[in-house]
């Protein structure tokens, strides 16, 4: 073996115990992002497998072929169940262990078969390819490439993925076993792709933990903790844009208060946790019957608001009523009981051309209080804000939506 050979080897090596340590560093500091001490201790054993390879011929080949090789195996095999948690999803201790239980048995056969090292570098690109193709596919469909680092992580994964396959592709075309041993033009190429490979997916997964981070800073700046629906904030923001958008020429959007009737003495008489299970029960009700571009959020305590872009006021007060009744029809348990839950809305639409927020707000909390004082449990509308026309009667029943049995 020459000297370059020995030093590519070795700078793939060092680049492998290096993003090892870089992500276990990593792994220490930010202890929400999952997945990345899986990545850690995947280039590590990958970084001690390649480290093995220039003692061949020094030492025992029980280390620097079987032990090498099953190192870097089950380091492809660390990055794969890394992908997977970093994805939100399952890793079962098998995950962890298939891959060299399978490669040890099998690399240990192939170099009985007369030291055949072609079949033994076959059978290693082979596995290789399959964890590449699986860990590029738990990138995809988990993370769903939202962001540059997990677009650039899959990008990565799958054009180390198409390298093996042509290895393995000229290794099985190949007349010898010169392609399949650690010298040559061949390794070279193996060994300075691996070394790109490693510092740039180093790179791409520490840009992948620091974007998921900042969308988790992002959710809690903007999320309500207990019902996950928007918090003031970030409704203000939202609407705002929404109402900009409509008074450029689209169709005002419609606003509605949300209250739960009668919170107080639910939470007095079956505890507040029942109360908190009621909240996010109701939210997860009301995002049910809505559309991905409406915005719920918790305006404070048991009441709520909802944005509906591009909404006229009859369809508004059948979505609210529509929610309404998912939620009368809804049991839960508490402490003193069955108990069920009821809610009163007020519903109002945007003036057209305007941005002013505040004034629709009042305007569907000055239906909300009228909905309370009828009886509770009911949908009542705002008067449109400016009406050329004098609305018909099928309008004027549009704009009241009562229960079909008592109010609560």
């Amino acid at each position: 073996m020459d000297l370059d050979s020995k030093t590519i080897i070795a700078m793939m090596s060092l680049s492998s115990l290096a993003a090892a340590a870089t992500l276990a560093l990593a792994s220490r500091m930010h202890l929400a992002v999952r997945g990345i001490g899986l990545w850690a201790w995947g280039f590590a054993l990958g970084g001690i497998g390649v480290g093995l390879y220039p003692l061949r011929g020094a030492v025992s080949p029980l280390l620097t072929v079987l032990v090498a090789s099953t190192c870097i195996i089950a380091g492809y095999g660390l990055l794969w169940a890394g992908m997977r948690r970093f994805a939100g999803r399952r890793v079962a201790p098998w995950h962890l262990a298939l891959p060299p239980l399978i490669a040890a048995p099998v690399l240990g056969t192939l170099y009985l078969a007369d030291h055949a090292a072609a079949g033994r570098s076959a059978f290693i690109s082979a596995l290789i390819l399959v964890l590449l193709v699986l860990a590029t596919a738990e990138l995809v469909r988990g993370c769903g490439g939202r962001a540059l680092g997990r677009r650039l992580l899959a990008g990565l994964f799958g054009a180390h993925a198409v390298f093996y396959a042509a290895r393995l592709i000229a290794i099985l075309a190949a007349d010898s076993g010169a392609v399949a041993e650690p010298v040559g033009a061949f390794a070279t190429i193996t060994f300075v792709e691996a070394f790109v490979w490693v510092v740039f997916s180093a790179l791409a997964m520490v840009v992948s933990t620091s974007e998921v981070l900042q969308e988790e800073l992002n959710r809690q700046a903007t999320r309500d903790p207990l019902t996950e629906t928007y918090n003031r904030r970030a409704f203000y923001d939202l609407a705002g844009r929404e109402l900009a958008r409509a008074a450029r020429g689209g169709r005002p959007p419609a606003v509605a208060m949300l209250d739960l009737d009668h919170f107080k003495s639910l939470n007095d008489r079956h505890g507040h946790d029942a109360g908190d299970r009621v909240l996010q029960a109701f939210a997860a009700t009301a995002a049910a019957c809505l559309r991905p571009s409406d915005v719920l959020a918790r305006y404070g305590g048991e009441e709520f608001v909802l944005l509906l872009p591009d909404t006229p006021l009859a369809d508004a007060v059948a979505v609210a009523d529509r929610i309404r009744r998912a939620l009368e029809a809804q049991p839960f348990d508490g402490a003193g009981g069955p108990l069920h839950a009821t809610v009163s809305i007020g519903v109002a639409t945007v003036a057209a051309g305007t941005t002013d927020l505040e004034a629709t707000l009042k305007a569907a909390d000055r239906a909300l209080y009228r909905a309370k004082a009828a009886g509770r449990n009911r949908v009542e509308a705002a008067p449109p804000p400016l009406p050329d026309a004098p609305p018909s009667s099928a309008a004027l029943d549009a704009t009241t939506a009562r229960p079909a049995g008592t109010a609560a």
